[in-house]
């Protein structure tokens, strides 16, 4: 209601006065001068991940290939078909998030921070990825300002949280194109439930490094030809910034979510003709 208040004597003191006195008024509101209690800033949105689905992947043969080459002849490996190219080895995925706006004025997101992990048991590896989206109109032309995805609020995650993130390991695309339609602004409607999908690749080297040092029984059947599924444990976390008008910008958490990708499973999925790349947007 108090949120509600300012908003509305904010728009009374821009129809009626100037902008000096506008902005006293409103520095009174926020200070409580004249109200007895200060107007408190809105809630953090609640988010939750839904799903993480990964919506391409290289076939099994495909990565049978690619372990087999680095250790036999060809004429041993041209048994489980051609060498596959960089574009057969990508790994895409969706993330499917639920938004939650308590409060009974709109809050616009500014930044995304999402952070992946492959085999999140495995120490020493490369095998974390962060990346920072800005939700602008066209994040091309406006990327992450100085500071973007990081702040002073200790309980929650920024980039300075992954700072050994490998560089380039994940990147934000939208259904495996350079473009960021799904990447726009975005903003929460009072009291809404919203559901939005972010769209990021992994990088396809630096996965299968990880395969080939922590899935060792699968590598070798791989190398020896013989059918194999391969299964990708990983993490998804992250943070989200917005940024309200007269309050500034503040944080919610993305809670950590957990899973695993079987990628013969995706595999069957595309040959009977269920959902792979190209799902549809729902925000």
């Amino acid at each position: 209601m108090n949120a509600l208040r300012s908003l509305s004597l904010a728009t009374l003191c821009a129809m009626s006065l100037s902008t000096a006195g506008c902005a006293e008024i409103l520095n009174q509101l926020r200070s409580g001068q004249g109200t007895g209690s200060p107007i408190r800033p809105p809630e953090p949105p609640r988010v939750t991940v839904q799903q993480v689905r990964l919506t391409r992947a290289p076939r099994n043969e495909h990565i049978a290939m690619h372990f087999c080459t680095r250790v036999a002849p060809p004429i041993v490996c041209s048994v489980l078909g051609p060498v596959p190219t960089r574009e057969d080895l990508q790994f895409q995925f969706t993330t499917d998030l639920d938004f939650e706006n308590p409060n009974q004025i709109p809050l616009p997101l500014v930044e995304i921070l999402a952070a992946f992990t492959v085999f999140p048991a495995v120490t020493g590896e490369q095998n974390l990825g962060a990346v920072c989206l800005n939700l602008c109109e066209d994040p091309n032309s406006c990327p992450p300002a100085e500071g973007a995805c990081r702040s002073d609020q200790r309980d929650i995650r920024t980039l300075n949280d992954f700072a050994a993130a490998g560089i380039n390991f994940l990147v934000g695309v939208a259904t495996g194109q350079q473009r960021f339609e799904n990447l726009r602004i975005r903003t929460l409607a009072p009291g809404a439930h919203t559901r939005s999908q972010v769209h990021l690749q992994l990088d396809p080297d630096a996965v299968l490094r990880v395969i080939e040092h922590v899935a060792n029984n699968a590598v070798t059947q791989a190398q020896r030809g013989q059918q194999v599924r391969f299964d990708i444990p990983y993490r998804f976390e992250g943070t989200v910034w917005l940024r309200v008008e007269n309050f500034g910008r503040f944080a919610a958490s993305v809670p950590p979510f957990t899973g695993t990708w079987q990628l013969e499973s995706l595999a069957n999925n595309q040959q009977q003709g269920q959902p792979g790349v190209g799902l549809p947007r729902l925000f």
